[in-house]
């Protein structure tokens, strides 16, 4: 059976994905004491939509599928381009909000060289070539069709791209829609749609997610395809970052999962007016996850970061300058040669910050040919001054962060800097909606990371890795996140 779920508190069961193109029937509105933000229900039998039963609360497997029982809810994709740029997209709502219930962030952050995007693109795509290989069953107004159809509108003859410009839009629609439909296998992925009604929407199944943002008042079209995931946990296609702690995600404040340290990307973007609209086409590897629960903290820290890489021109996935050249298959299998040949693919990720009143605890991941590893509580935890493994100064206003968290046989230090010029501010959902400017994030850090062992407790650590994630070149292009008291502003004074 599928389920609609209006952001907004309402649930609503019996549409199928194909049909959600349908317009729905409005019935009561619901009063709500912001005179912006305005609840629907369709016209279907209320008793069709259960309660949240123990089951639902307690056995859900697939967390990166919505959890209807929760107050808010986000999906955030990070898409890191292929000269060092970042394409940015969020989804998120707050259920009974006061104002602002539901945001929409679509941002480009260029990767400061000067060199667009396009530079090794010959041609504007198709619309083939952005679907050739993927299967979407999930349809949505708009469509991904129309996207890339009306971007390849430019002749191939006259096509000569500029190089994107630096964009931010945050988006508080009126409404969010979000349509789930079961998994095709038993303990498989979800498949599920979010629409933003005259935004976009971003379409998930088990093997690709798909965002298509069109807002004409704007000139913004955004079309942007990722598939080939690297699973958090390939033993365990489901697992997270938070492992066993999952169990207990009903009862906690906050709860972060990883559905990709990094998936193919293939982008499409347009810009502007239309004698002087940016146009940019390429690839990229993209970082998904989500939040949900009750609010966000009071403060927090979150960074993510990819392998630095060589810089300029870079053809990634083996485009040979021809965009969706050969299949998804052969392209994939070209770039994880070459990673074999050069070095393994490297990602760390990390969330955390205040959890409770004199708690801090965190969430760390760091991937790589020798380290596949996770700290999370008890390890990744400070209860007052008592915290005998983790270690955490953060300084947003000089834009650093250095971590050490550790086990009993595990170690890795973590240092993170990023310019305090470079820091843009972000919406974040609190318990009232969504507050503008309480997240403060750059896509200009580097990580430096130095992991270590040691063979028993006590004994001496071995330094088994130490390498520079989060950088194109001289470029730095990892993201850094200081969110509500864990930023301050710089002074200018100063």
């Amino acid at each position: 059976m599928d389920l609609v779920i209006g952001a907004g508190a309402e649930c609503r069961e019996g549409l199928s994905p194909q049909s959600y193109t349908n317009p729905l029937v409005c019935a009561t509105s619901i009063p709500t004491t912001c005179r912006s933000f305005a609840f629907y229900t369709p016209t279907l039998n209320r008793t069709t939509c259960p309660a949240d039963t123990p089951y639902n609360m307690f056995f859900q497997r697939d967390h990166f599928a919505p959890h209807k029982s929760r107050k808010f809810e986000g999906y955030y994709t990070r898409t890191q381009l292929e000269d060092g740029g970042t394409l940015a997209v969020i989804f998120c709502w707050v259920k009974h909000a006061k104002e602002r219930g539901n945001y929409v962030h679509v941002s480009y952050t260029p990767s400061g060289t000067g060199v667009g995007p396009t530079q090794y693109l010959q041609r504007p795509p198709t619309p083939a070539d952005t679907l050739s290989s993927r299967n979407h069953t999930l349809n949505a107004v708009p469509s991904a069709e129309s996207v890339s159809a009306s971007l390849s509108r430019t002749s191939r003859s006259s096509f000569s791209p500029a190089p994107l410009a630096a964009f931010k839009y945050d988006f508080f629609p009126d409404k969010i829609d979000v349509v789930t439909s079961k998994p095709a296998q038993r303990g498989g992925h979800v498949s599920f749609t979010i629409t933003a009604p005259g935004i976009g929407h971003m379409a998930v199944t088990a093997d690709s997610i798909e965002y298509s943002i069109i807002v004409p008042e704007e000139h913004l079209r955004v079309h942007l395809v990722l598939d080939a995931h690297t699973l958090w946990s390939p033993a365990s296609p489901l697992a997270g970052p938070m492992g066993g702690i999952m169990r207990l995600s009903w009862l906690l404040p906050l709860n972060w999962h990883v559905r990709s340290t990094g998936s193919r990307a293939t982008y499409a973007v347009e810009h502007g007016r239309a004698l002087i609209a940016s146009k940019a086409y390429g690839e990229g590897r993209a970082h998904v996850e989500k939040n949900w629960g009750g609010s966000f903290p009071r403060g927090w820290i979150w960074a993510q970061a990819f392998s630095a890489s060589e810089a300029g021109g870079g053809d990634p996935w083996g485009l040979n300058g021809e965009f969706g050249k050969g299949s998804s298959q052969q392209r994939w299998r070209r770039s994880q040669d070459e990673d074999t040949e050069d070095h393994s693919e490297r990602t760390f990720c990390i969330a955390g910050g205040k959890a409770f009143p004199g708690v801090q605890a965190y969430l760390v991941g760091y991937r790589s040919q020798e380290c596949q590893w996770d700290f999370r509580p008890p390890y990744a935890v400070a209860l007052g001054r008592f915290s005998p493994f983790l270690r955490v100064r953060h300084d947003s206003r000089q834009g650093e962060v250095e971590l050490r968290v550790s086990n009993w046989r595990r170690k890795l230090d973590v240092v993170i800097e990023a310019s305090p010029d470079t820091f843009m501010d972000m919406a974040a959902p609190l318990r009232g909606g969504h507050e503008p400017g309480f997240a403060h994030e750059s896509f200009r850090a580097k990580v430096h990371v130095r992991a270590s062992t040691r063979r028993w407790p006590g004994g001496k650590w071995t330094v088994v890795e130490e390498c520079v994630l989060g950088q194109v070149g001289a470029v730095q292009c990892g993201a850094l996140e200081f969110g509500g008291s864990f930023y301050r502003k710089v002074d200018a004074s100063e």
